[in-house]
């Protein structure tokens, strides 16, 4: 990875409707694109590791399992979701090791990218079947909205929590269409984290809705490292 742009690790935090932080999604950054008051580029990231190699990215995954061991060690005690997509995931097939550190992380998620499930198809389903039988953690999906994913991978239950689209959730949030997706996963999973929550007014809307959780730039991450230092 010493040809590639440096990185670094920020945990993002996911609220309830309390205020109490319930879970954190570690996210990988640009360097420079990393400002911790939140002063970064998304469009940048997408596209850097849009461009990675499997091994690169399986190199990636490997540093941050390393990271939240450590980080576990220390006494850390709230959920920490880690994003995966299918190289990853191929990845993690191969390497009974992995497999094994991944067993341990009992507060530990597999954020699956909505990209894996765009097409979402027979051979989709055992791939992540078989993901819940090498690791215990459980599944949850990223980015559900229009275009990436649809409701019917639900049917076999094998997703904990669901995250919304942002997009999604700001072009229909306060409409019945929200509602009633919300009554539907809710159906189909354990609880539902809204994404894109960036104001106060969000949080209001959010307020009386069935969600697990909130997750936006409206509160701060915090750098990995600062955590361990």
């Amino acid at each position: 990875m010493s040809n590639q742009p440096k990185t670094v690790f920020l945990l993002e935090p996911v609220y309830d409707l309390s205020g109490q932080v319930i879970a954190r999604e570690l996210l990988t950054r640009l360097a420079d694109d990393a400002d911790i008051n939140n002063k970064r580029n998304p469009e940048r990231d997408v596209g850097f590791f849009s461009q990675l190699s499997a091994d690169v990215k399986w190199q990636l995954f490997l540093h941050q399992i390393e990271k939240l061991i450590q980080l576990y060690q220390k006494g850390f005690d709230q959920i920490v979701s880690v994003n995966v997509d299918r190289d990853i995931v191929a990845s993690i097939f191969k390497d009974a090791e992995m497999q094994e550190k991944l067993a341990q992380l009992t507060l530990l998620r597999l954020e699956i990218s909505a990209f894996f499930t765009a097409r979402f198809n027979s051979a989709d389903l055992l791939i992540l079947k078989g993901v819940a039988k090498v690791t215990p953690a459980p599944l949850w999906l990223d980015d559900f909205g229009p275009g990436y994913s649809n409701l019917s991978m639900f049917d076999s239950g094998i997703f904990e929590i669901v995250k919304i689209d942002k997009e999604f959730f700001w072009q229909f949030g306060n409409g019945r269409t929200f509602d009633i997706l919300l009554n539907h996963l809710n159906e189909l999973c354990t609880g539902v984290i809204v994404e894109g929550v960036e104001n106060q007014q969000q949080v209001d809307l959010l307020a009386h809705k069935a969600i697990y959780g909130m997750q936006g730039y409206l509160w701060q991450s915090v750098y990995l490292d600062d955590l361990l230092a």
